[in-house]
């Protein structure tokens, strides 16, 4: 009976023993399985690895999984020298699953895959934002022009090119292109079909959704920095960054100004004001002389009324003429302060020297009346 009681004991003793093992070795395969956990790669997967090692012909990353990568020569081949240069251990990379086995029983996996899909989440992002990118043009072809978009190739259709006046054909229109090869445009996103390797752009888009954002951003009084593009008889027209600008000529400078030309050329930079902004119209207005010194007070300082002071006619009208008094300040000598009268209005010409002398001064409506005593010298 005894010997049956110490049997049970040991059967006993033996049972938990298997029991502790058993929990233990459960827990150490928890630990291991939290320590690695992986989830095993799939063919054409993409996965962010880390750098491993990098030799002379591949470089070894990890996946997270059981086993490393290697990305093979001929996809390093591939990656642009800067890059591929720049590439360290502990850098973390986009790789693309190629293959579930290769050498030494490592994943086969490529990076320049791996950044051409970023590229294509990119132009994703770049379409759904309707962000303006800017690219430099590469290439072109009878549809269009290429330009790189990281390392995609984009394409801009001729129908969506700003840079390009409308009606061109034939060789007119290849010249063109080919002159926009080395430029950089503003650029947006239209269609993306990575399925079809389509990534189709318009400058014609970009620039009307600069426009819109200029538009909205621009408030009277601010002061912009724009460039000349056309000149034209009553003022000339200024680049914003995507929108012109009306600069009447009334608002070139303080003083009479006869044309743009005697002040800007094409291409110049010029400093605005804004005087308005029509939203609903696509309008803006600006000045230059809101910038520069006034010369009003300086001039009518030493100016009082009776004074008699020489100066140049400006302009001839019906009513009467102008006369610059110095420093674009100018008076209007009415019709009926002519000796003479009309005949004697008839003669006299824009740059001609008078002598006038001063009636009145308005300095609230910034007004001097004048009359005319005699002309100078003709011009």
């Amino acid at each position: 009976m005894l010997k049956r009681e110490v049997r049970r004991k040991s059967e006993g003793t033996v049972a938990q023993d298997v029991q502790l093992a058993d929990s233990q070795q459960g827990r150490f395969a928890a630990l291991i399985e939290s320590k690695y956990d992986y989830t095993l790669p799939r063919r054409g997967e993409v996965r962010e690895a880390v750098i491993l090692s990098v030799g002379e012909n591949d470089i070894v990353v990890d996946l997270n999984a059981k086993r490393d990568g290697i990305v093979p020569p001929k996809d390093l081949d591939l990656l642009d020298d800067e890059y591929r240069g720049s590439l360290q251990v502990g850098d973390r990379v986009p790789v693309v699953v190629l293959k579930t086995w290769g050498t030494r029983g490592r994943l086969v996996v490529s990076i320049n895959k791996g950044l051409r899909q970023q590229d294509w989440l990119r132009a994703r992002e770049l379409l759904e934002s309707e962000e303006i990118f800017e690219a430099e043009v590469e290439d072109f072809n009878r549809g269009g022009i290429i330009v790189p978009v990281g390392r995609l190739r984009g394409f801009v259709p001729n129908s969506h090119l700003n840079s390009i006046p409308r009606g061109l054909r034939g060789n007119r229109l290849r010249e063109k292109k080919a002159s926009l090869v080395g430029q950089t445009l503003s650029l947006g996103v239209i269609e993306v079909n990575q399925h079809r390797r389509r990534l189709v752009l318009s400058e014609r888009i970009a620039n009307r959704r600069q426009r819109q954002q200029l538009l909205e951003e621009l408030t009277e009084g601010d002061v912009r920095t724009g460039i000349v593009r056309n000149l034209v008889d009553f003022g000339a027209f200024v680049d914003l960054g995507g929108i012109d600008g009306l600069l009447h000529i009334s608002e070139l400078d303080w003083k009479h100004v006869d044309h743009p030309g005697e002040i800007f050329n094409h291409g110049d930079e010029v400093e605005v004001y804004i005087l308005g902004v029509d939203r609903e119209r696509e309008r803006i207005s600006l000045s230059r002389k809101r910038l520069l010194p006034d010369p009003w007070y300086g001039v009518i300082e030493n100016l009082y009324e009776r004074d008699v002071v020489e100066g140049t006619v400006t302009n001839v009208v019906d009513f009467g003429a102008f006369v610059d008094l110095g420093e674009g300040v100018e008076g209007l000598v009415h019709v009926s302060e002519i000796p003479g009268g009309e005949a004697a209005r008839s003669k006299i010409e824009p740059g001609s020297r008078v002598s006038v002398q001063v009636l009145r001064i308005d300095e609230r409506q910034r007004q001097i009346a004048l009359r005319l005593q005699e002309v100078v010298s003709a011009s």
